[in-house]
């Protein structure tokens, strides 16, 4: 339980470099393998969203910093709900998901504005469930709308993800100290 922090949906360890600008500051793409490294995803799980519309297929078998948010999102988000219900969350945000020109924001910047929202200072343990909303609701503070309606559903979709993440992070607890009591009831 007091592994280090990552950043959610991934194996990486927090740094007070965001992840997508770390790694994406010295290349302008990533290959599958190291989008499984990254996120501990197996390959066929991702070539199975691109082949379901999820995620748009890599350009010269290089995945773009959206494209590995868009698969991060995913990732984090299935941990507590159908996969039906990711794709409509996320279709709520961005509409068509292949298709960015009706996006409201950017899948890199939804992934940068959860971390901010998850893990609100670097090093620290994520935020309890009581501040959740406030931080959602200062990460948003100076959103530019790019219609009229469209920050309360950026809003609405990262409450849900940030619900979901955390659900997913009690659960984990739950299933470890679960394990820890059946350990120590066979001694």
């Amino acid at each position: 339980m007091n592994s280090p922090l990552t950043f959610p949906g991934t194996r990486v360890p927090v740094s007070p470099v965001g992840l997508l600008t770390g790694i994406f500051s010295a290349t302008s793409g990533i290959t599958l393998a190291q989008v499984c490294e990254i996120t501990g995803l197996e390959p066929g799980t991702i070539q199975n969203w691109i082949k379901r519309g999820y995620v748009s297929p890599p350009t010269a078998r290089k995945y773009s910093k959206g494209q590995l948010a868009r698969i991060i999102l995913i990732s984090i988000l299935r941990e507590t709900l159908v996969i039906e219900k990711v794709v409509k969350l996320l279709s709520y945000v961005n509409g068509d998901l292949l298709d960015t020109s009706d996006d409201i924001m950017d899948d890199s910047d939804i992934y940068r504005c959860l971390c901010h929202i998850l893990i609100p200072e670097y090093g620290k343990d994520a935020v309890s469930m009581g501040n959740l909303f406030a931080r959602i609701d200062q990460q948003l503070s100076d959103f530019k709308e790019p219609y009229p309606g469209a920050k309360d559903r950026l809003k609405a979709a990262l409450q849900a993800m940030a619900c979901a993440y955390e659900s997913a992070r009690f659960k984990k607890c739950a299933i470890e100290l679960t394990d820890r009591i059946e350990t120590e009831s066979k001694e």
